[in-house]
């Protein structure tokens, strides 16, 4: 009876909100939790939330060297955070999520933490302003279509400051919200004008950064003619690693007329097949579905040194990408690599190494076709001796 109890009780409490990820929500301000309780019902029905005041001393990241939460939202204020910037790095590094909500007048201690992710605020007391997109000719409160990696069908409202992106371009930065053509923030012009931001690691830890607040309060949410809405579901599945999230399993590689699977070595110019799944979560089905890229970029490298291959995979049946090519005519120990680095999708990186050797004595062909001038210059000799030898024996 008590086993049977214990088990009733096992499944009842797997269900309930313990069971989930937890999120710490950090605040000074009590008005957000009214004025972004949309944002917060959003969280609360994935997560286990958890509110302290930012100034608070009642809460511990990591405790006994275990990390208490697996995701963090900062609201940004004039106040510094009791927590240090190396304390929120080392969370991050240790692969889980941090989204901060930016203001304009945020303290120093905000601004150096966003800048470790390769962002930056806006000016003090800036502010994104537009003439031609904006809602009922207030040029403060400016809309986009330009939505990038999340998927918002509807124009986004932003009010406040913006977000600058370092002068380069990389694989880990990315602009998820960009302003229109027609926005300008003082010198800042709509190409370097960002409302929200976003980093991925290196450890597909993702952090996500608005340039304000109201862009997730419930003044834009709901409206219905604006995409805020879906933004902030995006943000929350993109940015806690819900969505766009890869996994590769099954890597195959096998001699072309072999089912000898993951052979110790090739030989010189042997006909390779290469094979490998990959899935992509899907959250709606809770489940893993075949990924399917429509680009063709999925691409393998055969590397000792420098790459002797790189090309690409093709689709298969299901979640399967595979390809055939022959081995080069140069021996010594390779990898199978794959560095896959689309935008917004975790980073996929797997290698296998092989050996491949020379051709052994027996392996060669009987005759060469490249030798065939010594053969006839051998058998040319020999009958040419034989031709002699008679001539000289038959002649007296």
């Amino acid at each position: 009876m008590i086993k049977f109890l214990i088990l009733i009780l096992g499944i009842v409490f797997a269900g309930t909100p313990y069971n989930q990820k937890k999120v710490l929500v950090l605040s000074d301000n009590p008005a957000v939790y009214v004025s972004h309780s949309q944002f917060f019902n959003l969280l609360s029905k994935t997560y286990r939330v958890d509110y302290k005041n930012i100034q608070s001393n009642t809460f511990n990241l990591q405790l006994f060297g275990e990390w208490q939460y697996d995701h963090l939202v900062l609201f940004s204020t004039t106040n510094d955070l009791k927590v240090s910037i190396q304390e929120l790095l080392d969370f991050y590094d240790s692969g889980r999520n941090i989204l901060l909500l930016g203001s304009t007048d945020q303290s120093k201690y905000f601004r150096k933490f966003l800048n470790s992710f390769g962002l930056d605020m806006h000016e003090y007391g800036s502010s994104v302003i537009d003439y031609f997109n904006n809602i009922k000719g207030n040029h403060n409160i400016v809309t986009t279509t330009n939505v990038n990696i999340l998927k918002v069908d509807k124009p986004v409202a932003h009010q406040g400051a913006g977000l600058a992106m370092t002068p380069y371009e990389t694989f880990q930065v990315y602009g998820l919200v960009r302003g229109s053509e027609t926005a300008f923030s003082g010198s800042n012009l709509s190409h370097n004008i960002i409302y929200v931001g976003a980093t991925q690691g290196r450890n597909n830890a993702r952090f996500v950064s608005t340039g304000s607040w109201e862009i997730l309060s419930d003044e834009y949410l709901n409206n219905s003619n604006l995409g805020n809405f879906e933004l902030t579901q995006e943000i929350i599945r993109w940015g806690f690693g819900q969505s766009k999230i890869l996994k590769a399993e099954n890597l195959i590689h096998r001699r072309l007329d072999s089912d000898d699977i993951k052979p110790y070595n090739y030989r010189l110019r042997e006909d390779c097949y290469f094979s490998i799944d990959i899935f992509e979560w899907d959250y709606q089905k809770d489940q893993w579905i075949p990924y399917v890229s429509t680009e063709n970029d999925v691409i393998l490298e055969f590397v000792m040194l420098d790459p002797y291959y790189r090309v690409p995979l093709k689709k298969g049946q299901g979640a399967k990408y595979e390809l055939s090519f022959k081995i080069p005519d140069v021996y010594g120990v390779f990898q199978f690599k794959i560095n896959y680095l689309k935008p917004g999708y975790t980073f996929l990186k797997i290698a296998e190494k092989i050996t491949v050797r020379p051709f052994r004595h027996d392996e060669y062909g009987r005759y060469l076709v490249q030798a065939y001038p010594y053969y006839f210059s051998s058998f040319g000799t020999m009958a040419g001796f034989v031709v002699f030898l008679i001539a000289f024996l038959l002649n007296k």
